[in-house]
């Protein structure tokens, strides 16, 4: 398999943006639905898929990677993320406090913008410095930090892989146990939810497995016993942190730190590494093809940023309807959340189909970077499906 057709990523991405969405639109089964996927969730497997894009964005395959160039272009990645974001923020603020919606008290609250409808002048500011981050729109500031030190990472491990890992390894822990982290006036304690000090060690093992993709290799060497540890893990965790969850053991004690999504607990970490390390050594999914049956999941992969901007837009418009009408019928959700992933689906096929035509722009809309054609070679035959810029791209 060439390095550039890692096709997994894509698959991991596309799953991942489709319970991204049904875990913010607030249906009364969301929570349970987040909270089944055992200590971790969709949001690490994003950012470690993030990590293996940054490389086959940037990362040259032979020699070292210019650094001035790398610099360039992940700024100005991270400047249309910026964009990205703040356009959201402007759409939301704009519904909420101009449409005639039902309950819009109840919606202020649940997306924080009680700060912003008391002092639009100030918090409007905050939104710019990325201090004021309301309505869950917290995951793009995270890949806006996390991308500039694509640079940083591929200099430290060009001295010694160890030496980077050691690095992230120690911002980590400090990160956790000494609370440093980035302000954010909307939450309660007046920091980022996702903490980039804390999540960068996620996107650091993203990168090391994409160096490994970027040669030729795998990106998770197989070893039974361990594939047969992260399976056992994997599967103790779902009825572990349901317990820990629904049975208010998260809440206090040391499991608080371990099982922390801010901090990326300790187990979190331990569990994204087993389902990623499952994932990628299983052979159903090694098998899975591109132009098959999952075709529209590998396709929402390799267009990860306008579905994960659509699936936002629609995760809102679902909890709008939950909270307007005081709660949905079961029956009713489940339709509204079908629909809602048909309609991703459906985009990432078109967007699929636009960039297969000789005459579609070179132009490519991705979170992580927007690869030109001699960073993989020779666009591949014309019967396989388009790949996503970095070969992937991260979101959400």
């Amino acid at each position: 398999m060439s390095p550039s057709r890692e096709n997994r990523i894509d698959l991991v991405r596309g799953i991942s943006l489709l319970l991204i969405f049904v875990d913010h639109a607030n249906v009364s089964f969301s929570e349970a639905l987040q909270q089944s996927r055992g200590f971790s969730d969709a949001a690490e497997l994003f950012v470690m898929m993030a990590g293996i894009s940054a490389v086959l964005a940037y990362h040259p395959v032979a020699g070292r990677p210019d650094f001035v160039t790398v610099a360039a272009r992940t700024l100005s990645r991270s400047f249309k993320l910026y964009r990205v974001h703040l356009t959201l923020l402007l759409a939301l603020t704009t519904a909420v406090f101009l449409l005639p919606l039902p309950n819009r008290e109840a919606l202020v609250s649940t997306w924080s913008l009680r700060p912003f409808a008391e002092d639009p002048a100030r918090f409007a500011v905050e939104a710019l410095l990325l201090r004021y981050l309301p309505a869950e729109l917290d995951i793009l500031p995270l890949y806006i930090v996390l991308i500039p030190t694509v640079p940083l990472w591929f200099a430290l491990i060009g001295r010694s892989p160890r030496l980077a890992l050691a690095t992230s390894i120690v911002l980590w822990l400090a990160a956790g146990l000494l609370h440093l982290d980035l302000t954010d006036l909307s939450q309660p304690k007046g920091v980022w939810y996702f903490n980039p000090f804390s999540w960068q060690i996620v996107f650091l093992i993203g990168i090391l497995a994409g160096l490994r993709v970027r040669q030729g290799l795998v990106p998770f060497p197989y070893s039974r016993p361990l594939f047969m540890a992260a399976v056992a893990f994997c599967v103790v965790a779902v009825p572990a942190n349901i317990l820990a969850h629904f049975g208010g053991y998260a809440a206090d004690g040391p499991l608080r730190f371990l099982v922390s999504k801010t901090s990326e607990g300790p187990l979190r970490l331990i569990n994204a590494l087993a389902i990623v390390y499952v994932a990628f050594n299983l052979d159903i999914l090694r098998r899975a093809s591109p132009t098959g049956w999952l075709r529209p999941i590998f396709a929402a992969g390799r267009n990860s940023l306008p579905v994960f901007v659509t699936g936002t837009v629609l995760s809102d418009v679902v909890t709008t309807f939950v909270f307007g009408s005081g709660g949905l019928a079961l029956p009713l959700e489940i339709v509204l959340v079908a629909l809602g992933i048909a309609i991703q689906l459906l985009l990432a096929v078109h967007l699929d189909r636009r960039k297969r035509k000789p005459s579609a722009s070179s132009k490519r809309s991705l979170l992580v970077a927007s690869t030109r054609d001699r960073d993989y070679g020779r666009r591949p035959p014309k019967v396989l499906p388009p790949m996503s810029d970095a070969a992937t791209d991260p979101a959400t």
